[in-house]
C-alpha cells in the first residue's frame, strides 16, 4: 500500500508519461482511492481516463464519489452512457445519484435503463429530492423489524441485509412502518437471543423529515449527538437514515457554502472548474457592490459644496479608516450570528439576545474606538502642521479630530445595529443569512460611515 502521498503522485505522473500500462495497473492495484482520487484532480482529462479506465470498476467508483464537485463533474461529463453505466453499478443508492444529478435527464434515463430494476427505482426516488434534503443525502438501506419480534429474529434480519453502509443500530418500527424506537448493535449481538425486541429497544428515535434542510439534519444529530437519524415521509414512515459519513460531507458543504457567501462570491462556484464560469460567478457579486460604492462618492460629492477645498481634502484622509473600521464592526457581529444560525444554537437565535449581547459589546467598542480616533488624527494633522509647514491644513484640526473621533463612535453603533438585523431580517425571509456578512454588510456600512463622518465633519469642523 502507498501510504506517501507526494511520492505516490510521482510514481503515477511516472506512469503516465512512461505510457507504461502494466505499471500504471500495479501501482493503482497498490494505492488507497483517497490518494488516487487527490492526485486525480492535477492531471489532465487524457490522463484522467488512463487511470480510471486502469482501475477496477468498484475503485473507480470510489474515487468518483470523493473527488472534488468541480472535478467529478468534469469527469462525468467525459464519460459515455457505457462507462457511466459500469460505474453506478458499484455506487450506494445515494451516491449514484449525486453522481446521475450532474447529467441531463435523457443521459439519466439512458443510464438507469442499465441496471436492475430496484436498484434504479431506488435512485430514481432519491434524485427527486432536492439534493440538499434529508431525502436527497439520506442511504435508503436500513433494517427495520417489528417489536414483536425476537433478538434471533433481529439477529438474521441483519445478517440478510448483506448493507454496504456502516451499520450503528437497527429501527424497530410499528405494523405502518413508523419508527418506535432503535436498538444499537452491540446491544442486539450482545442480547439472550429469546428477549423480545421491545425489551432492549431504545424508545423515541431522533427523526428528521425526508424535506428538511441537510443543514437542519446537521443540527439534529449534533444535537442529539446520535450516529445517524432516521428519515421519515409526510406519514412518519420510515424510508431511509442519515449516516455520520454522511453528516461530515454536509458539514463540510454547509462551512464551505457560509464561507463563499460571505466571501462575496457564490457556492455554485464549487462546481465548475472553468475559470470563465467562475469569474461570471464572482462578478456577479463584485459588480453589484462597486455599483453600490458609488453611493460613498454620491455622499462626498454631494457634501462637497458645504466645505472649503483645503477641510474638503483633509476630512477626506480619513474616509477609509472611518469606513473600513465601521465594517468591519458589522461584519464581526454578523458572523457571529450567522454561526450561531449555522450550528444551531438556540440563543443565537433568539433576537432579543443577540442585541442584549452585541449591543453591549458595541458601547464598549465604540467610544474606545472613537477616543482612539480622536487621539490618532489630531496627533497627525498636529505633527503634519509642525514637520511639513507647508501642507496647507484648515486651522481648525482639533474640531475635526473631535469630528472624527464623534463620527466613528457612531458608525460602530450603526454598523452593529446593521450587523444584527440584517442576519435576522434574512433569515426571516429565507433568504441565507450569510449573504449578510459578505458584501451587503460592507457595502451598507461603508456607505452610512461615510454619510455619518461627512454629516458629522459639517456639524462640528465648520
Amino acid at each position: 500500500m502507498v501510504s506517501d502521498v507526494a511520492n505516490f503522485n510521482d510514481l503515477l505522473t511516472s506512469a503516465l508519461k512512461a505510457q507504461d500500462d502494466a505499471a500504471l495497473v500495479e501501482l493503482l492495484s497498490h494505492a488507497r482511492a483517497g490518494d488516487i482520487a487527490e492526485s486525480f484532480e492535477l492531471l489532465d482529462d487524457k490522463d484522467r481516463s488512463r487511470v480510471l479506465f486502469a482501475l477496477p470498476p468498484a475503485t473507480a467508483a470510489e474515487v468518483i464519489i470523493l473527488l472534488d464537485e468541480a472535478v467529478r463533474g468534469d469527469v462525468v461529463e467525459e464519460l459515455d452512457t457505457r462507462d457511466l453505466t459500469r460505474l453506478v453499478k458499484h455506487l450506494e443508492p445515494d451516491d449514484a445519484a449525486d453522481v446521475l444529478g450532474e447529467l441531463e435527464d435523457e443521459e439519466v434515463e439512458k443510464v438507469l435503463a442499465g441496471i436492475d430494476d430496484a436498484r434504479s427505482d431506488q435512485i430514481e426516488e432519491l434524485m427527486e429530492f432536492d439534493e440538499e434534503t434529508a431525502g436527497g443525502i439520506m442511504t435508503p438501506t436500513f433494517v427495520a423489524i417489528p417489536a414483536d419480534a425476537t433478538v434471533a429474529d433481529a439477529v438474521e434480519h441483519v445478517r440478510a441485509a448483506s448493507l454496504t453502509e456502516d451499520l450503528a443500530e437497527v429501527y424497530v418500527v410499528d405494523n405502518e412502518g413508523r419508527p418506535v424506537g432503535t436498538v444499537p448493535l452491540h446491544r442486539l449481538v450482545t442480547s439472550d437471543p429469546e428477549r423480545k425486541l421491545a425489551e432492549i429497544t431504545e424508545p423515541d428515535p431522533v427523526t428528521v423529515k425526508a424535506h428538511d434542510d441537510q443543514e437542519t439534519v446537521v443540527q439534529i444529530i449534533r444535537k442529539y449527538d446520535v450516529p445517524e437519524a432516521a428519515v421519515v415521509d409526510e406519514h412518519g414512515r420510515l424510508v431511509g437514515r442519515v449516516t455520520h459519513d454522511d453528516l461530515l460531507d454536509v458539514a463540510e458543504e454547509e462551512a464551505a457554502e457560509d464561507l463563499y457567501r460571505m466571501a462575496g462570491t457564490d457556492a455554485s462556484e464549487l462546481e465548475t472548474s472553468s475559470p470563465f464560469r467562475a469569474a461570471r460567478v464572482r462578478l456577479t457579486w463584485l459588480l453589484p457592490c462597486m455599483f453600490g460604492m458609488l453611493l460613498s462618492a454620491t455622499v462626498i460629492n454631494v457634501t462637497r459644496p458645504h466645505f472649503d477645498l483645503i477641510l474638503f481634502a483633509t476630512l477626506i484622509m480619513f474616509v477609509p479608516m472611518i469606513g473600513a473600521t465601521g465594517g468591519n464592526s458589522g461584519i464581526q457581529i454578523s458572523t457571529i450570528i450567522v454561526r450561531g444560525f449555522a450550528t444551531g444554537d438556540l440563543a443565537s437565535t433568539r433576537f432579543m439576545r443577540a442585541v442584549a449581547r452585541e449591543g453591549r459589546i458595541a458601547a464598549v467598542m465604540a467610544p474606545i474606538c472613537g477616543a482612539a480616533t480622536w487621539l490618532v488624527v489630531w496627533v497627525f494633522l498636529a505633527t503634519t502642521r509642525r514637520v511639513e509647514p507647508t501642507v496647507a491644513l484648515p486651522p481648525q484640526i482639533e474640531r475635526i479630530a473631535f469630528a472624527a473621533g464623534a463620527a466613528m463612535t457612531i458608525a460602530i453603533l450603526v454598523a452593529a445595529c446593521l450587523g444584527i438585523a440584517l442576519p435576522f431580517t434574512f433569515r426571516k425571509l429565507k433568504i441565507d443569512p450569510a449573504l449578510a456578512s459578505g458584501p451587503i454588510v460592507t457595502v451598507a456600512n461603508d456607505v452610512l460611515s461615510v454619510a455619518i463622518y461627512m454629516t458629522v465633519a459639517l456639524m462640528i469642523a465648520t
